[in-house]
């Protein structure tokens, strides 16, 4: 039994000292961090309400107000801060730069079509309407935009910069790699924001979208950023999906109502036509 439980332990110790774990680790500390800095947020808030007589009633709806901009402070926050971390502890900055100039990827045609059927088959599901109910504020439009590309972008970037630090060279556990972190992003995303936003499995297939488009043909952040950009900000915000305010500020409304299953085999759909056009017509030339 001792025997079993040191070589459980050498196994644990080794898969996190592997460039995987370490990843993983890291992310791990950053939600936690993350966690901590939001609820000490939504105390402070909440003091300062109870300092003004306000019920429960008047914060959570408060909360649910300026839920896009508690999560925007958060992330970036929290973000900066592990940055300030990670640059004490690596020398490897040259190497993030080179990433980000050199892993551009123009988009082609497959891509563009892969994201027209994601518009057009979640318009279909969904047989989305005009919002006759819209609140027209275009300010809380433009900060749905803004939240929902920080939300999904912050988790982006710093997974691409883990994986400059601890490079994974093997292809298993890239693959892995692409399965695992969309579920740990909604994990730890719905443990972290439980004031603001309806969480649901949805948010596992957009971010798998992202990480396996960024691995399409060849490392890249340019094609994550278009579909983050054309799919998920405008499904976000201009399709009533925004889990925080959801059809109060967005032009379109769904008339049935979408589960994350939808979203699901819709993005099964997509990667499966990029991948069946990658192993059609391989891409031989690879820069790094």
């Amino acid at each position: 039994m001792k025997e079993t439980l040191s070589h459980y332990y050498e196994e644990t110790l080794a898969f996190f000292r592997s460039p995987l774990g370490r990843q993983m680790l890291i992310y791990f500390f950053f939600y936690a961090f993350l966690w901590g800095f939001h609820l000490i947020l939504i105390s402070l808030v909440s003091y300062f309400h109870l300092l003004l007589n306000h019920n429960i009633r008047t914060i959570g709806d408060w909360i649910g107000d300026r839920g896009w901009t508690l999560i925007i402070i958060s992330k970036l926050v929290v973000f900066y801060l592990t940055m300030l971390f990670v640059n004490l502890k690596t020398k490897k900055i040259f190497s993030l730069k080179s990433y980000f100039r050199n892993s551009i990827q123009t988009p082609r045609l497959e891509v563009f079509v892969a994201i027209l059927f994601l518009i057009i088959g979640l318009m279909g599901i969904a047989e989305m309407r005009f919002n006759k109910t819209m609140i027209v504020e275009i300010d809380r439009l433009i900060l749905s935009i803004a939240g929902t590309f920080i939300f999904f972008s912050v988790d982006y970037v710093l997974l691409v910069i883990l994986d400059v630090f601890y490079p994974i060279r093997d292809d298993k556990t890239r693959l892995k790699r692409i399965f695992l972190f969309p579920f740990l992003f909604y994990f730890f995303t719905a443990a972290t924001f439980v004031y603001e936003q309806t969480i649901t499995f949805k948010l596992y297939p957009l971010f798998f979208l992202l990480l396996y488009s960024g691995e399409w043909r060849r490392k890249n952040w340019t094609l994550p950023a278009l579909f983050l950009s054309v799919f998920i900000i405008p499904a976000f915000s201009l399709m009533s999906l925004d889990p925080v305010w959801g059809e109060i500020y967005s032009p379109f409304a769904p008339t049935r109502k979408i589960g994350w299953a939808s979203f699901l085999i819709l993005v099964a759909f997509a990667v499966g036509y990029l991948q069946y056009t990658l192993k059609k017509k391989p891409e031989y030339i690879y820069r790094d």
